[in-house]
């Protein structure tokens, strides 16, 4: 991992901005949830956002990926997961794809997402599994953590969450040589690999595709995510 106390989150920004300022926004399919007459926002979208650009609000650390997804018409604000800029009970519904795994303290983080969602509001995270799956591609993307499918159960259960639904999630080559390459091109050259990641993302259609999560208990969680890399898991705020 690239450090730790403060350094990974400052690798992460650092690294980010690198590429947002060389990249371009290019919306990819997110979990579509109900949230009647309130707020839904997506966290450290960068320049992938996960939800319609006229649908939601969308908060980010990197003003260059704010100011581009503003410039596409997007509500855009420049904030963090430790410090939301919402009232207590405020949102309908919060998504962040791919961000909990790059925080230090995922605990707080976890703690502040609870804290501004609404009663029976859903929460919807992807996140990488299994740390015996961990790999030179997780230290250069920024990662703190792969996540034990029961960890991350007992993580959100702590601050009020229940599973609802998840589904395999990620587009990360399965071939070794590929992973060495996107290593290799992400720590000496991450403009250009940001821009062949654009390119690959249209070329297979990513972005026209609809991420579809099915009802599960943790049971079900627990043993069907023995094989997954990686997983968009869908929460629910408690009542009380």
């Amino acid at each position: 991992m690239p450090g730790e106390d403060g350094r990974l989150e400052r690798y992460n920004r650092d690294s980010y901005e690198r590429c947002w300022r060389a990249g371009s926004v290019l919306p990819l399919p997110g979990v579509r949830v109900a949230t009647p007459e309130r707020t839904t926002v997506e966290l450290g979208s960068g320049l992938r956002p996960r939800l319609p650009i006229d649908g939601a609000v969308f908060v980010d650390v990197s003003e260059t990926a704010c100011a581009k997804l503003a410039r596409r018409g997007a509500r855009a604000i420049c904030g963090s997961a430790s410090a939301l800029p919402f009232r207590t009970g405020a949102l309908g519904a919060l998504h962040a794809y791919d961000l909990l795994e790059h925080l230090e303290d995922d605990v707080a983080a976890v703690g502040e997402l609870a804290r501004v969602l609404a009663p029976g509001a859903h929460l919807v995270l992807s996140t990488p599994l299994h740390e015996s799956r961990w790999q030179p591609f997780d230290r250069v993307v920024g990662h703190a953590r792969r996540y034990e499918p029961a960890a991350l159960l007992a993580l959100l259960a702590r601050h009020g969450f229940a599973l609802d639904a998840f589904a395999p999630f990620g587009v990360r080559p399965r071939s070794g040589l590929l992973n060495q390459l996107g290593v290799y091109y992400l720590t000496h050259w991450p403009r250009l690999a940001l821009r062949c990641e654009e390119i690959f993302l249209r070329l297979a259609g990513h972005a026209d595709r609809v991420l579809v999560v099915r009802r599960a208990d943790d049971a079900t969680f627990l043993r069907e995510s023995a094989d997954l890399d990686g997983a968009v898991t869908v929460w629910r705020r408690s009542e009380t």
